[in-house]
């Protein structure tokens, strides 16, 4: 698939002034899933411009696999890249438990609503990559700069989206902010990542996202119950909370509507996933998808 010229460069620029400026600061948003952990391992090879810090965003929340892929990679890379970890150091930094308990500082999932008089149907405001992932990441690259506001400054982040997901690559949400696409300019696929760790002797990345995420396709669903048994315990203990009463949370008590992680409304370990083919690669982990900082 070949992206065309102008609709990268839309999706790089928030403002177009700041194209002829210098970057002030190159990093890379790793989410220690497939594509980001690809542009890792070609930055340290070499293989792409250097950046001056990797940043991993934790919600707190990821597979068990995703955190001891991290620690591998960060070992790994630690003699030429930089990786910071930040959190939503706000709540309790896992965004699982600040859902479920009465906390400062609010943040939403869009988990799937059913009114339970008029059966009307919907879904709940999303500001989770924006909290956990995007905010996080911008007060990091300001303490890195040693600047209280980012105004006047440029900023490249190099973006872990293939070419095979080019409808994830987003309008930047700040002014200061050039996102680049590696992949996507170099036709790269999320298959041809795979294959670039089977060509390094390395063993595949994990997929990263979320445990708690609603926008799982169903084969992630089915995915996480075979092969991940507890982490899908967790989301749908997670799941029966959402419509638990004399709940704590503003999130859960907000609405007159039952709230349900599955898509098709119904309780998740109710969920059958028999008629759902197991596929060994698919695409994208999502049915939709945030702000490209996420399952990369």
């Amino acid at each position: 698939m070949v992206v065309p010229k102008k609709y990268l460069k839309e999706m790089r620029l928030a403002d177009e002034r700041i194209l002829d400026k210098k970057p002030d600061l190159r990093i890379l948003s790793l989410g220690a899933g497939v594509q980001s952990s690809t542009l890792l391992m070609k930055i340290y090879n070499g293989e792409i411009a250097p950046v001056d810090y990797a940043i991993f965003a934790d919600t707190g929340n990821e597979p068990q696999e995703v955190y001891e892929w991290f620690e591998f990679l960060k070992e790994k890379v630690s003699d030429k890249i930089n990786i910071e970890i930040v959190r939503n150091e706000k709540n309790t930094g896992n965004i699982a438990e600040d859902l479920l308990t009465e906390v400062g500082f609010f943040a939403s999932i869009p988990v799937y609503t059913k009114n339970k008089e008029t059966d009307k149907k919907g879904i709940t405001l999303r500001t989770c990559t924006d909290r956990y992932k995007i905010r996080p990441i911008g007060e990091k690259i300001r303490e890195i700069l040693d600047i209280k506001t980012l105004r006047g400054k440029v900023v490249e982040i190099v973006m872990g989206i293939s070419s095979d997901e080019i409808q994830r690559a987003k309008y930047p949400p700040n002014k200061w902010q050039i996102n680049c696409y590696p992949l996507v300019e170099n036709n790269i696929s999320r298959h041809q990542c795979l294959e670039y760790f089977g060509k390094l002797g390395m063993p595949q990345p994990p997929r990263s996202a979320c445990i708690i995420c609603p926008y799982h396709s169903q084969h992630e669903w089915k995915r996480l119950k075979e092969n991940y048994p507890k982490e899908f315990e967790y989301a749908v203990n997670f799941d029966n909370k959402l419509r638990e009463s004399g709940s704590q949370s503003q999130f859960v008590n907000k609405l007159d509507s039952e709230l349900f992680l599955y898509k098709e409304r119904i309780p998740l370990k109710n969920a059958s996933f028999d008629e759902v083919p197991s596929q060994k690669y698919q695409g994208s982990l999502f049915d939709d998808e945030c702000e490209g900082y996420c399952g990369v």
